[in-house]
């Protein structure tokens, strides 16, 4: 079982102090337990996070070296003469070979009884008397937290389609064995485990499924006997057994949408059965045919109906398998167990029914020789009678004015179409969880320890509140994982000195994603003016861009800059954006040095020389490498000083060129003070900048009609231009990949029925049940409220795949009517009356199959099922009239030109597709000639 679609996170866990300094000596317990975990067998990946690495860090003060007439350069080299060993091979003597053994500096303090020089008195100057050597942490550039004190995390991940349960299992119990080795003062915290996430979609689904499985099996009670019911019902568990033994040959996991696959299928896994227990019942009861003969003749009567019935459901989700990207493999799961459950139920109804009616009625028979009148079922009686009203009084009225009944009913349902004007769209839904991420920006030059303090006093402030259940926040990049978020690196932020995030979960029917998080945004934007603060909400389904995205792209900076300000301005008057910000990258201060390049050529002094110079002031020179037993980590000089004025710093730094002589920084650079951008972004080899916001209340689909309409009203320069991207565009991309998939549905399902039928205009007739259908699932979504998006696509498709199975059946019927000699009119009435209870028990499965996912559901998946539910009540009870109507009228107009075709040729147009039978028949709805 995996809730994830292309990899496995396991769980996020926290080493947890009262203060920073335990937990910077966990270098080495740390390699120790990457080393422990990575040996369990399905791991890919652990990482840990806040936990700077060690150093040795080597302090130079600058003027003891202007004192002994030394160069930092003379530092490093005498670092590396230290440090630096040769392989020194072995002897061999008197037959035995003896290794060379030079040992290695054991402790970096080794390093201060380094000699650098001697003094004109020949003492000789060490290392220690110019500068300090420790093993030390550089400056921390990221701080997390976890229940207000500091934290190392804890991220550890599986390779793809593990199953999260058993190894999240093994990491647990590694973990408590490794727990024991922690010092005291730091404990091991779990922030947030996959399994937990899993256990809880599971728990809901198997609650959802089993509730669709009971209600499917009432459905049947209701037409037909308790023991029929249980053979009929015994589709589900058999096709999904096996569909569930492929599932893992096709590389698909047992994840959420797997599941909801399942769910899907469970009404219509019935449907099949049901039609060959109706039918054998009908010439059993109806035609008193015996136990033998019924099973035979009624199972080969509905036997092609079905096949091509089970193929054109399979062709309305197979081409799914086609959709590229994220989406397709999101959805990949859906039409493979459709297809591979559909398939089992078609074998097990062809075989398995027949042979337990004809044992059942013989078996019956001899108990109850004169045999039941009562109809089977629980409602058995009430359905025979709305079978009577249904077949013997309304259709007989309807088929009087068939093409008004028939364009009436059209009508109504292109009139559903018309509300999708007033639909909103959504590609994929926020999550409906109580989780939500604060992501807080400080000005411009903003030290890491000042957003460390900000970020602190925010959090405590939304700790304290009623609607918070639970928080940990960092400084200089993401927050610890605290819950479930397919789109992984969504809440992820670029880790900057000047950046924060808090991550919040909140308690159950009190926390208000809007309400309570614009709240919490303006409290802070009023308590801490030029702070930046944007939110961001764990959305369901595949990772997409942000609700509001512009790209605005041209070649010169300065005009990308001031462009794109005024398209932030322009966003910021549209209704519900919020967390309006650039990608441009963050600005910092910077000093502009501005390089004397007549001065380095007559100093010969290099490039190289001079920014190897300038790392000792903030990141460090590296000059070699130090083995601690463990590990090996970086020697770095570094000068001392304490916060200096940037200008004071560079007239007591020398470059040291190429002949050793030391030359004072200030005779080779001028320094201005500026601004630096870390990064620019390209498009299309193009510069581009991308200014983003989120929404509150609003869809992106709304928002980005206003914010298009103000954009379309701004003069952009020549050579500059802007473009949608975000949302809106993976929208526009994935919505046309399902149209054309769309388009080859119609085709096959098309395809099959025409070679069915062998007639060009049946088909035609039957996907008016699709239009009709889909139109009722437009209208369930509208009455709902909920959003047209990808899920309520996929209902669509569903009810394509469900909807022409029952108009096969029907009209087949009517053709084999037809076919017998049978008048049009008498044709289409038994028609009605022979399906009405097989299409009603069927849909009914279908629609009470979908209630639990539609009501105790994931949100995500709601719309799909209200699709599906609200679909199915609109085609269950105008499609069987519409469609037998269109026949009539269809048939009266064949009639006509033929009747006198019939007298002297032998003219028919309507053919059988059994390959038993060797004649040819014509196209149409005409009985055949005698």
């Amino acid at each position: 079982m995996n809730d994830k679609l292309t990899s496995s996170f396991i769980g996020s866990y926290a080493l947890v102090a009262d203060s920073p300094a335990p937990l910077y000596k966990l270098n080495d317990l740390t390699t120790t337990w990457k080393d422990q975990l990575n040996t369990l067998s399905g791991i890919s990946s652990v990482k840990f996070n806040g936990l700077p690495d060690q150093e040795v860090r080597v302090q130079i003060d600058n003027q003891k070296l202007q004192q002994y007439h030394l160069s930092w350069g003379q530092v490093a080299q005498a670092i590396q003469s230290q440090i630096d060993r040769v392989p020194t091979g072995d002897i061999e003597y008197n037959g035995r070979t003896f290794q060379l053994i030079v040992r290695e500096t054991q402790k970096a303090e080794e390093l201060n009884q380094a000699i650098l020089t001697r003094t004109e008195e020949g003492a000789p100057v060490y290392l220690r008397d110019v500068a300090t050597t420790e093993l030390a942490h550089p400056q921390a550039e990221y701080f997390a937290y976890v229940g207000g004190k500091p934290a190392i995390t804890l991220n550890i991940g599986a390779e793809k389609g593990t199953d999260v349960p058993p190894m999240s299992e093994k990491v647990n119990t590694k973990l408590k064995e490794l727990e024991k080795t922690l010092p005291e003062g730091v404990r091991l915290e779990t922030l947030f485990a996959q399994k937990d996430q899993v256990d809880h979609i599971f728990e809901d689904l198997k609650r959802e499924t089993i509730l669709a499985i009971v209600a499917v099996i009432l459905v049947c009670m209701l037409g037909l006997n308790l023991l029929t019911s249980a053979f009929v019902a015994l589709a589900i568990p058999i096709s999904v057994a096996i569909a569930i033994i492929f599932l893992p040959m096709l590389g698909i996991t047992l994840n959420q949408i797997s599941v909801v696959g399942l769910i899907i299928v469970l009404g219509i896994l019935v449907d099949d059965a049901v039609v060959v227990n109706d039918n054998i019942e009908r010439r059993l009861t109806e035609l008193g045919e015996s136990p033998t003969d019924a099973a035979i003749k009624g199972t080969k009567e509905v036997m092609l109906s079905i096949l091509v019935a089970t193929l054109a459901t399979i062709s309305a989700f197979a081409p799914l398998l086609f959709l590229p990207g994220n989406v397709g493999a999101f959805i990949k799961p859906i039409p493979t167990i459709v297809s591979l459950t559909m398939l089992a139920s078609m074998i097990m109804s062809l075989t398995i029914i027949p042979i337990f009616r004809e044992w059942y009625e013989k078996r019956r028979q001899t108990r109850h020789p004169k045999g039941k009148t009562k109809p089977a079922g629980l409602l058995g009686q009430q359905i025979q009678s709305l079978n009577k009203l249904y077949s013997q009084k309304l259709m007989p009225k309807v088929i009087k004015r068939p093409l008004l009944t028939a364009m009436a009913g059209l009508m109504l349902g292109t009139a559903a179409y018309g509300l999708v004007p007033f639909t909103s769209v959504e590609l994929f839904p926020e999550s409906e969880d109580p989780h939500v991420a604060l992501n807080i920006k400080m000005p411009i030059g903003t030290s890491v320890i000042e957003t460390d303090q900000i970020v602190k006093d925010i959090a405590g402030w939304i700790k304290k509140q009623p609607e918070t259940s639970k928080v940990v926040y960092s400084a200089g990049g993401t927050a610890p994982q605290l819950y479930s978020d397919i789109n992984s690196s969504g809440g992820d932020i670029r880790y900057d000195e000047t950046v924060g995030q808090i991550a919040v979960v909140g308690k159950q029917n009190i926390f208000d994603l809007d309400t309570t998080v614009d709240a919490w945004e303006q409290h802070v934007k009023k308590s801490y003016p030029g702070t930046t603060v944007t939110t961001y909400v764990p959305r369901l389904g595949v990772p997409v861009g942000k609700p509001v995205s512009i790209r605005i792209s041209g070649q010169n900076l300065n005009q990308l800059q001031t462009l794109s300000q005024k398209v932030k301005e322009q966003i910021a008057t549209v209704e519900g954006t919020t967390g309006i910000v650039d990608d441009i990258g963050i600005e910092r201060y910077a000093l502009d040095l501005q390089v004397n390049k007549q001065a380095m050529d007559q100093y010969l002094v290099s490039y190289t020389d001079l920014t190897r110079t300038l790392l000792l002031l903030k990141e460090g020179a590296k000059v070699s490498q130090f083995d601690t037993g463990n590990d090996l980590v970086d020697i770095k000089l570094y000068l001392n000083h304490s916060n200096e004025e940037p200008s004071a710093l560079f007239q007591q730094l020398s470059v040291v060129n190429s002949a050793g002589v030391q030359i004072p920084l200030n005779q080779l650079v001028l320094v201005k003070p500026s601004f630096a951008i870390q990064q620019i972004k390209h498009y299309n080899m193009e510069r581009t900048i991308t200014v983003e916001a989120d929404l509150n209340g609003r869809t992106a689909s709304e928002a980005m009609v206003d914010v298009e309409s103000k954009l379309a009203q701004m003069k952009f320069p020549e050579g500059y231009k802007w473009e949608v991207g975000g949302e809106t565009s993976d929208q526009s991309t994935i919505f046309g990949d399902l149209g054309k998939l769309a388009i080859v549905v119609v085709l096959l399902i098309l395809l099959l029925i025409t070679m069915q039928f062998y007639s060009l205009s049946i088909p035609i007739i039957i996907m008016t049940t699709v239009y009709l259908a889909a139109a009722g699932g437009i209208i369930g979504i509208f009455l709902t409220g909920m959003p047209i998006g990808f899920m309520s696509i996929m209902g669509i498709i569903a009810l394509a795949g469900i909807v022409v199975r029952n108009g096969i059946v029907l009209i087949e019927f009517i053709e084999d009517a037809r076919h017998e000699g049978m008048e049009l009119k008498e044709a289409v009435i038994r028609a009605a009356a022979a399906r009405f209870r097989p299409i009603l028990l069927t849909s009914l499965a279908a629609i009470v199959g979908m209630i639990p996912l539609a009501l105790l559901g994931s949100l995500l998946f709601k719309p799909l099922a209200f699709t599906v539910i609200f679909g199915l009540l609109f085609s269950t009870f105008f499609n069987p009239v519409c469609s037998t109507i269109i026949v009539y009228d269809h048939g009266q107009v064949q009639d006509a030109p033929s009747a006198q075709k019939t007298a002297t040729h032998g003219y028919h147009t309507r053919s059988t597709f059994v390959v038993a039978c060797s004649e040819v028949y014509t196209v149409g709805l005409n009985p055949r000639g005698k």
